[in-house]
């Protein structure tokens, strides 16, 4: 991943924070505010011989972070165990914060349960980074977000940081901002509070407001969680909804993903070619292994963000460079 130094993007501390994010104060502290897995956030340290990361204690204790630092392996901390102290060496390390696990009881739509990050302290000096040189949404559901990757335990098993989304957004250099929750779809509201993912679009919870920000292409990933309304009224809402994203996304590249369920890949076939400049992604034939019947584990959300990464690129071989 590509990365420049910038300014800040956020009134609380110095960093770039990636994803659906807003400036927020909960009680009489300042934060900034998520309440979707695969959020992040990005600095650089350097001087330094440690650099804490504090949230304000409103956030579950049953929450994860996934910490990098120069692009190694991800440290996961429990939130229970902040505010976290990275003992560093001195020399110039590039951080990323991810925003990795929580559970479907966190009422992260209602309550102030998502994720508050307070302040980065430290001896060195912090600068912010920008990651990337795209960026792409993603809309979906719990595979989008990235429950269940590494096993069957709510929280503790999910990967933000770890999913197919994630996979594909390093491979193709390009900022990830997600627009996921656990169980929800175009007809059905989701876990925590969560209404219908085109009811979530500009909402980040029942109170605050969320303006779509222009990237380079969407990728949509809606169905698994659609069978109760059947095809016609699937076809119903997905048209509606490809409208909603189209209207919002106006200047963007739209992809549409088979669920990797399967489910309702006859009616996505056939409505996605009734909308102009919207490319449509077959998964049937990528052999994805799973944690449960619907849940890519780590393995398949490896395979899968590689396909879509080297689909993407194939579509779109002047924005993604093979």
């Amino acid at each position: 991943m590509d990365y420049a130094q910038t300014t800040a993007n956020n009134p609380v501390t110095t960093a770039y924070f990636q994803g659906r994010w807003v400036a927020k104060t909960i009680g009489q502290t300042p934060v900034m505010y998520t309440t979707n897995l695969g959020a992040a956030f990005w600095f650089q340290v350097q001087q330094a011989t440690y650099v804490i990361v504090d949230v304000l204690k409103t956030t579950p204790s049953s929450s994860w972070l996934a910490i990098q630092i120069d692009g190694l392996p991800y440290q996961r901390v429990a939130v229970a165990d902040l505010p976290y102290r990275l003992m560093l060496d001195g020399q110039r390390h590039i951080i990323r914060v991810v925003m990795s696990g929580n559970t479907d009881d966190d009422q992260v739509w209602t309550g102030n349960a998502g994720f508050a990050i307070k302040a980065l302290q430290t001896d060195g000096e912090l600068a912010a980074i920008k990651p990337g040189q795209h960026s792409i949404t993603w809309l979906g559901d719990s595979i989008t977000a990235g429950c269940w990757v590494a096993g069957r335990t709510p929280a503790t098993d999910y990967r933000g940081e770890a999913n197919y989304a994630a996979i594909a957004s390093d491979l193709l250099n390009a900022r990830d901002v997600r627009v996921a929750y656990s169980a929800i779809g175009l007809t059905r509201a989701g876990k925590g509070g969560v209404p219908t993912l085109p009811d979530a679009m500009t909402m980040l919870d029942a109170q605050t407001t969320w303006q779509p920000t222009p990237t380079d292409v969407v990728v949509i990933n809606v169905g698994t969680n659609d069978g109760l309304a059947g095809a016609a009224g699937f076809t119903k809402a997905f048209s509606q909804f490809l409208n909603q994203v189209q209207a919002l996304y106006p200047n963007s590249r739209l992809a549409v993903l088979i669920p990797f369920s399967q489910r309702f890949d006859r009616v996505i076939r056939q409505v996605v070619p009734t909308f102009n400049d919207i490319d449509l992604i077959e998964t049937a034939d990528w052999s994805l292994t799973k944690t449960d019947q619907t849940h890519l584990d780590l393995a398949g959300s490896k395979v899968a963000g590689q396909q879509v990464a080297a689909t993407l690129t194939q579509l779109y071989p002047t924005l993604f460079k093979a």
